[in-house]
């Protein structure tokens, strides 16, 4: 069994993001990428991805908590304002409006996005608002982080494109993945899948469960030959 060495994504960004160059970035926002490729490839939703449901091993990203994660027949509500308080700048805001709109896969892809800034930042979003009510609101009315100069644009539009208001206009996780290899340099074949699952610390399995929600299991577990190593 084999832990996960520097803690979650914010406490890494923390301690270590004066030395991460742009390519570090760039190979961590594409680790969390492949780990939601698999999810949404077995049609599950994560639902809650933020920075600290993001651990760090052995200089690799692995998705962590799928307590509530679900697959995408299964509904999720979010009830109430505690229930996501401190994670509110990573939820979807269609989800935040308090209509019958539902998590999909495009609510996951926006999540994905305020972490890619969060990774060009090294700090989470919207960290000096306090206010509950106000930050909201202003998620609905489509503001967002203020984005990082000298960052790489295709970087910037990548996750601008997630983190958009209107859900069509996000890409599809498979878009994101690809257009991250290219940033990377990685020229073999993208359809290839072998060993993804690795970037998720033991994934749920969407077959044979009643109700579509996974397994319990130890969160800081993390799944030995990580993918992405050079």
């Amino acid at each position: 069994m084999e832990y996960a060495d520097s803690g979650d994504l914010r406490n890494y960004l923390k301690q270590n993001f004066d030395t991460l160059t742009w390519d570090n970035k760039f190979k961590l926002a594409y680790q969390i990428t492949e780990g939601i490729k698999y999810l949404h490839g077995e049609d599950i939703l994560h639902r809650d991805l933020h920075s600290k449901n993001i651990v760090i091993h052995q200089g690799e990203a692995k998705i962590i908590d799928l307590g509530i994660a679900k697959c995408i027949e299964a509904e999720t509500n979010i009830h109430s304002k505690e229930d996501v308080f401190g994670v509110i700048p990573y939820i979807d805001p269609r989800l935040l409006e308090g209509k019958s709109y539902k998590h999909n896969k495009k609510s996951d892809v926006y999540s994905l996005g305020v972490l890619m800034w969060e990774l060009s930042s090294g700090y989470p979003p919207f960290s000096k608002l306090e206010d509950i009510t106000v930050l909201t609101l202003h998620l609905i009315d489509g503001q967002r982080e203020k984005l990082v100069p000298e960052t790489p644009d295709k970087y910037t539009e990548l996750y601008k494109s997630c983190w958009s208001k209107d859900p069509k206009l996000r890409p599809s996780i498979d878009e994101v993945y690809i257009k991250l290899r290219k940033m990377l340099g990685i020229q073999d074949d993208i359809n290839n899948s072998n060993k993804i699952d690795n970037n998720i610390s033991n994934t749920p399995d969407s077959k044979g469960k009643q109700n579509g929600e996974s397994d319990k299991y130890d969160p800081y577990y993390i799944e030995s030959n990580p993918v992405g190593r050079k």
